[in-house]
């Protein structure tokens, strides 16, 4: 199984942040140009909200005027946050549950020690991981959601708002000939503030990445890290669309290796609960059985000592014998204690 790797061993630690008073525009001017995915809004070193891509596609599916607005006004809050100390099945979780794509990372005193994304954990696999999913059949998206070269910008981003999805596709009698993706809309919001009647021809990324359906998935991660990329398109020997392959799809299944080794976990703890439960019950039946020496023993003791009471003082070999008895009840206390205190250390 994949090795718990921790947060603190993947996290980007160069983080891009900003304070609550920065102008939203300034944020996504930021965020195109350094061409990333988020930007942290930071309060006395502490998180206090994030501004994504998604974020952006968000507003402006709502019509909403950023122009004029700080970032404190549209950021998302509260941050999803975790400690260094989480390992790398845990952040998956945590971002699979509440729906998001950047965790960031605090140190104890609550502090930002960095930010957690898909990219970072695809980047920190084990080979193993890959090696077990050749099928990418299983792991792609089949629904691909695909919009025509004459519709509008807008339209995209409306459908990626509603449905919460990175990218629209766009084709051409099942071809792929393009596509929009929540970078290439910061892109052209930054560009250009009117962008919801222009047309996606006109702006979507072209030729797009294609990949075929015998393709495993190592390669896959490889292609995406050369060319900076989150998804490839999935087609048949014909050219058509079969799938979409993301990020999230390569990492979803993180989700399985996580409860595998939350399983592994319990049944560790139950196998040495039922360790110490029987060594509890053999320290219980070794006191017991003690107990049930140890008492005909003060019973032969003390008629021993009343035999060498009443004995004559002549009488040397019923001495003699009363003596051996007496180093044969000494030796069989002294074994039992023995017994008591070796059940006691095992336990």
């Amino acid at each position: 199984m994949m090795a718990k790797k921790l947060i603190s061993e993947v996290l980007t630690q160069n983080v891009v942040s900003v304070s609550p008073e920065t102008p939203a525009m300034v944020v996504v001017s930021i965020m195109r140009e350094k061409k990333i995915s988020c930007v942290l809004v930071v309060e006395d070193k502490k998180p206090v909200g994030i501004f994504t891509e998604r974020n952006l596609v968000q507003l402006l599916h709502q019509g909403e005027e950023i122009g004029d607005k700080k970032i404190e006004e549209v950021m998302s809050k509260p941050v999803l946050t975790a400690e260094r100390s989480t390992n790398i099945y845990q952040a998956h979780d945590l971002l699979e549950k509440n729906g998001m794509r950047h965790l960031v990372i605090v140190n104890s005193d609550g502090n930002v020690a960095g930010v957690v994304t898909q990219t970072d954990i695809i980047d920190n696999l084990e080979a193993e991981y890959f090696l077990e999913r050749k099928d990418i059949s299983r792991i792609m998206t089949k629904n691909v959601v695909t919009l025509k070269r004459g519709q509008l910008v807008q339209d995209a981003i409306d459908v990626m708002a509603k449905i919460l999805v990175s990218c629209v596709l766009v084709e051409d009698n099942n071809v792929p000939v393009g596509i929009l993706t929540e970078r290439d809309i910061t892109r052209l919001f930054h560009e250009n503030k009117s962008i919801g009647n222009l047309k996606i021809e006109e702006v979507m990324s072209q030729p797009v990445q294609t990949i075929s359906q015998g393709t495993n998935l190592y390669e896959i991660t490889m292609l995406m890290t050369q060319k900076k990329i989150r998804r490839l398109v999935v087609v048949d020997n014909d050219g058509c669309i079969v799938g979409i392959i993301t990020q999230y799809d390569i990492i979803k299944e993180l989700e399985w290796n996580y409860i595998q080794s939350l399983h592994e976990i319990i049944q560790e703890k139950e196998e040495e609960l039922i360790k110490a439960e029987k060594l509890a019950t053999t320290l219980q039946i070794t006191r017991e059985v003690a107990h049930e020496i140890r008492n005909p023993l003060q019973v032969l003791s003390a008629g021993l000592y009343y035999l060498r009471k009443i004995s004559a003082e002549d009488d040397v070999n019923s001495h003699k014998a009363i003596e051996r008895m007496n180093n044969a009840v000494s030796r069989i206390n002294g074994f039992v204690d023995n017994l008591v205190h070796e059940a006691h250390n095992q336990g």
